[in-house]
């Protein structure tokens, strides 16, 4: 350990002098922010062996915080985290790397409501595959879910969800992908795709796949809602504008197969989207797509390249950002010295959930 302070060109002293991370906290309501004082902040620090919390301490007056870790150690992240209102909020990893005091990312926290804002959608992306040979099409979509207001949406309960929206005429074999909300917080009824997690400011991002069976012979989407930005690739030659504000925009080339492309904007709810497809069976060569599609990774991963948007306030795509927050959640929620209270607790398994979710599904 000594040899390694001294190739950091630290002096033996920093090793037990620690780490300080100072931040602040602040409460957002429409366009000003006002600090949120008095509660309480969890240190988590993680490194490749594990993690736990290390330090908590209540805000402030001004939302300010001061949190220690007790050692310095240069391979360790250190993760900030408040629960307001029941829901989990994080600051991105502090990188302690050579230094002795670091600052945390301000941490908004925002007031939750049940009815408004209404959660719209800024982009929606759907990628249709090739006919198998039963003559199903495997579809993904990135729906891009956005919420304009100054409060997080939740849900009252179940029967009333955060956000829902049309999809295909006769899908199946519904899965959620690695997006920024769990699977238990998705569901199809009737139809409809609902989203019952909660959407802060900012943007989610949804991924979902399902098939479309061998009898349908058009992708057949119902316009309920505005969408600022549609963007349909077909792996078919053949496929064509049926109906809807759609323009065809020729081929692209993803994942070594070419896709008709086509974009546009649904100005408001009301009428649909058609897309017809030609015909042809997916050779039994082709069928190394199956696998990956149903993993979600590499289809998500061209995705996210492809289609620029803006960053999620909450969510990171890193993966050692993501790793080190899960081990943080989980050090957490074991923690003796740190209990969490009924509400905290149930906002950190929600959180502990999704990001395992996220971690497991990339690749090593």
């Amino acid at each position: 350990m000594i040899g390694l302070v001294l190739a950091l060109g630290l002096p033996v002293p920093a090793l037990a002098q620690g780490v300080r991370v100072l931040g602040r906290v602040v409460r957002v309501t429409g366009a000003d922010s006002q600090p949120l004082s008095g509660t309480w902040v969890i240190l988590h620090g993680v490194t490749a062996a594990g993690g736990a919390p290390v330090d908590s301490a209540r805000s402030d007056g001004r939302g300010r915080y001061a949190v220690r870790a007790p050692a310095l150690d240069s391979t360790a992240l250190y993760v900030v985290s408040v629960t307001y209102q029941g829901i989990a909020y994080f600051t991105s990893p502090v990188h302690a790397f050579g230094r002795r005091v670091d600052t945390a990312d301000v941490l908004a926290v925002f007031d939750t409501s049940s009815v408004t804002p209404t959660i719209t959608i800024t982009q929606r992306h759907i990628v249709v595959r090739r006919a198998a040979e039963d003559g199903s099409r495997r579809v993904v979509e990135l729906i891009v879910l956005s919420n304009t207001g100054s409060r997080t949406r939740i849900a009252s309960d179940t029967s009333r969800p955060v956000w829902r929206g049309a999809l295909p005429r006769g899908v199946a074999q519904l899965e959620v992908g690695q997006g920024d909300v769990s699977s238990e917080a998705v569901d199809v009824r009737g139809g409809t795709l609902v989203v019952t997690a909660p959407v802060p400011p900012g943007e989610k991002q949804v991924i979902v796949s399902y098939l479309l069976p061998a009898s349908a012979q058009a992708l057949d989407l119902p316009v309920d809602q505005p969408v600022l930005r549609l963007n349909i690739l077909v792996e078919d030659s053949a496929a064509s504008v049926a109906e809807g504000p759609l323009a065809a925009l020729g081929f692209e080339q993803m994942e070594g197969a070419s896709f008709a492309r086509f974009d546009g904007v649904i100005p408001q709810g009301g009428g649909r989207v058609t897309i017809t497809f030609g015909r042809g069976p997916l050779a039994p060569g082709q069928w190394w797509w199956v696998v990956i599609v149903l993993a979600f990774g590499a289809l998500a991963a061209a995705l996210a390249v492809g289609w620029r948007r803006s960053p999620m306030p909450l969510v990171s795509e890193d993966p050692a950002t993501l790793t080190a927050e899960l081990a943080a959640v989980e050090a957490a929620l074991s923690s003796e010295d740190h209990p969490l209270s009924g509400e905290e607790r149930v906002a950190y398994e929600r959180r502990c959930a999704a990001l395992r979710r996220s971690v497991a599904s990339r690749p090593a």
